[in-house]
């Protein structure tokens, strides 16, 4: 099959979708489809052995990474050329309405994947919309009735379809995970021998107010002095990147938690391994890439029961879930595995093995019977009710003789019919004239 894949800022490693959009494209292609992602420019995709298209977009700063890609007719012209089977699009906003059209116009199925719960995402509106009121209701409203012009619609969780479903989608939808790749990330020989004698608690993720990483470090602080061989990794950054490591500092932690940054996503695996225990507070998830990493690098999980974390952390047997925005709880819950090494060991095998049921190729197999199913379903598109204008792919010589022709035919037209008023006009107003003058003294 031929796939097109949409997306609003593609940089491979930077965001759970560019992770997940990646994936998939290479897994694709590795069975054999051909598969092109439509993205905004970015200079990263030189360098990618994927097909990307590049569209002009404009940068919104307030959300790191943030491109707007503005492209309707390139998007539209470049579909035309490719002409695939079917659009796989992970966009919700600019781009995803883009697609939306483009595939109206030139009849091609179209498949659209809910990443974001957008609700939780309101600081970065140009001014904070958090707290305000009727604002998340409006965010839900607003991304069901986008997706509710999709035939066909696709979430990561089973969390987050409930949640679309109870806002008003009713389409048909399904759960499909965003899937991790099981060989890149292995328990390695590290998990079967002893740690090294400090303790690794493991976080990586944008450091953005959504992800509630304060709430990491303020758990960390509690246990603290109970595990002083205990050391905290943070890997990744973000707008909050400073306001986190003031409070590391204000909680007199500082100098055992270890900022490392951004890294690339080849990078992770290493870090996974040389952890003992990963953490999240994030209540956002709509699936959580990095839990999924984790977890096929033999991590136990520790998080919050919030949307889609407790479907993959199932308490007691991968890792422990605590209550959403409570570091007290979050630090006990950390206690509870630092302090024993049989129970670390037991749920980061439960980890792997739940991981593995999110490998590539499986989740690879339930996009492409969709698609099929999508493809049998095609209708034809706007642009087929139309003459062969060529405005996808323009030939200039035809389109300028036609545009003379027009532009001809139009003078005469136009001379023509004013010739044609010329004749009724005295036919109508000359009597009238004749009889007012005869009236005159």
């Amino acid at each position: 099959m031929k796939i097109a894949l949409t997306t609003d800022s593609f940089v491979e490693g930077q965001g759970g979708v560019s992770t997940a959009v990646a994936a998939l494209a290479r897994t694709l292609h590795q069975r054999g489809h051909q598969v092109i992602v439509f993205s905004a420019a970015d200079p990263s995709h030189k360098h990618t052995d994927l097909d990307v298209i590049g569209l002009r977009a404009l940068r919104y700063e307030r959300f790191p990474g943030g491109r707007a890609p503005v492209g309707p007719v390139k998007l539209t012209r470049e579909l035309a050329r490719f002409h695939p089977d079917v659009i796989h699009n992970h966009s919700m906003s600019v781009m995803g309405m883009q697609a939306l059209v483009a595939a109206r116009l030139l009849g091609i199925p179209i498949l659209g994947t809910c990443h974001v719960y957008l609700a939780g995402f309101l600081n970065y509106a140009p001014v904070s919309l958090v707290g305000l009121p009727l604002v998340e209701k409006a965010a839900w409203q607003y991304t069901v009735t986008f997706f509710n012009r999709f035939p066909h619609v696709t979430t990561p969780s089973e969390g987050m379809r409930q949640r679309l479903l109870s806002a008003g989608l009713h389409v048909p939808s399904a759960v499909v995970s965003n899937g991790v790749n099981t060989n890149l990330f292995h328990l390695g020989s590290l998990h079967s021998q002893s740690k090294p004698q400090s303790l690794t608690a493991l976080h990586v993720g944008r450091l953005g107010y959504e992800k509630r990483v304060d709430l990491v470090l303020r758990a960390f602080a509690r246990i603290s002095l109970i595990f002083p061989q205990a050391r905290l990794v943070i890997v990744g950054d973000g707008p909050q990147a400073h306001q986190l490591q003031s409070l590391a500092e204000e909680l007199c932690i500082a100098h055992r938690v270890n900022f490392i940054g951004k890294v690339s996503h080849d990078q992770l695996p290493d870090l996974y391994r040389q952890a003992n225990l990963f953490v999240t507070a994030s209540p956002i998830e709509t699936q959580g890439l990095v839990v999924l990493e984790a977890m096929a690098s033999g991590l136990p999980i520790i998080g919050v029961n919030a949307l889609a974390l407790p479907e993959l952390i199932h308490s007691g047997v991968n890792g422990l879930l605590a209550p959403a925005e409570d570091d007290l709880a979050l630090s006990e819950e950390m206690a509870c595995l630092l302090e024993c090494d049989t129970l670390r060991h037991k749920m980061g095998r439960a980890s792997r093995q739940i991981a593995l049921q999110h490998s590539m190729p499986y989740v690879t197999e339930i996009y492409e019977a969709i698609y099929k199913e999508l493809c049998e379903k095609t209708r034809p598109g706007w642009l087929s009710y139309l003459h062969p204008i060529p405005i996808l792919t323009p030939d200039w010589t035809v389109l300028r003789a036609k545009a003379m022709a027009l532009q001809s035919a139009g003078l005469k037209c136009a001379m023509r019919s004013t010739k044609t008023f010329d004749q009724k006009a005295k036919q109508v107003f000359t009597p009238i004239i004749e009889f007012l003058q005869s009236r005159l003294p």
